[in-house]
């Protein structure tokens, strides 16, 4: 029989997604953001990691020379040690999450690249893991992943097993408090940069981190206004995760509830903007 005289069959296969479609997506925005701005910011974020090893190394070696005694002197490593480290990297992290995320969603938009994201076996949850891994990746370098080698450090250079006995749970508590900021901070720079433009998006996020502190400053003795700072939850879930003292009068728990919150209405209003229908056929 001709080829011309032979009738359309259709396909009757199964479309199955590609189940590391959203490794493909992270990886290629990790790659196109490691620019000049991304390392010098890092470089920059490196130095106050520095700054804690070198505590710790003189703390650890180094009593006998005055000088370095002197630098290490009413130095404790302990849980407070960490946990200021972590909180003491949130400006360079605010600043990483607005140089990584601004552009992640607002960019498709501006593009259309919606349309090539969902003509391919790919669903939203793979679109999102994508975007919010690469927030993460950069903002998990500057906080989490020197936190963990401090305890490293400290761990090798202890004299005994004490550190390790009374310390064991720390890395769990770097890697709680630094994934909850992490997934509130990314969550907020990805709806913002799914709302407006990926430089409106910077502005809108610092507007919204510094505006609630300022409210909070004015109304200092009404402790449950905190409620409405991000930056002031994170620090309360923050001091409960490490065991230390809550920095404001208000209740964890309240602020636990307050980011669940924020992130539950960041996930819908994602949900709202990024959309697989949006693909023209």
């Amino acid at each position: 029989m001709p080829v011309y005289d032979q009738n359309y069959r259709s396909w009757k296969g199964r479309l199955v997604p590609y189940p590391r479609a959203w490794w493909v997506i992270a990886k290629t925005h990790i790659r196109l953001r490691w620019k000049r701005g991304v390392i010098a910011l890092l470089i920059l974020a490196a130095f106050p990691f520095l700054m804690k090893a070198l505590q710790i190394l003189a703390m650890a070696r180094l009593e006998d020379y005055d000088l370095l005694a002197q630098f290490a002197r009413d130095l404790e490593i302990d849980a407070r040690f960490f946990r200021d480290f972590l909180q003491g990297q949130s400006f360079w992290f605010i600043l990483m999450v607005i140089l990584t995320g601004a552009g992640l969603i607002a960019n498709d938009h501006k593009y259309k690249a919606n349309q090539l994201y969902f003509s391919k076996p790919m669903t939203y949850w793979d679109y999102m893991a994508g975007k919010f891994m690469t927030v993460g990746f950069y903002g998990g370098i500057i906080t989490i992943a020197p936190a963990l080698l401090l305890f490293g450090m400290q761990l090798v250079l202890a004299e005994n097993s004490n550190f390790i006995k009374s310390f064991f749970w720390i890395p769990f508590a770097i890697l709680g408090f630094g994934l909850i900021a992490l997934l509130i901070f990314g969550c907020v720079m990805l709806v913002l940069s799914a709302l407006v433009s990926a430089r409106s998006a910077g502005i809108f996020f610092f507007a919204f981190l510094i505006f609630p502190d300022i409210i909070r400053a004015i109304l200092s003795n009404v402790p449950e206004i905190g409620l409405i700072s991000i930056g002031a939850n994170v620090k309360q879930v923050g001091a409960v995760i490490f065991g230390l003292s809550r920095p404001y009068d208000y209740s964890a728990w309240l602020a636990g509830g307050a980011l669940l919150i924020i992130f539950l209405l960041c996930l819908a209003i994602l949900r709202w903007r990024i959309r697989p229908s949006e693909v023209v056929t």
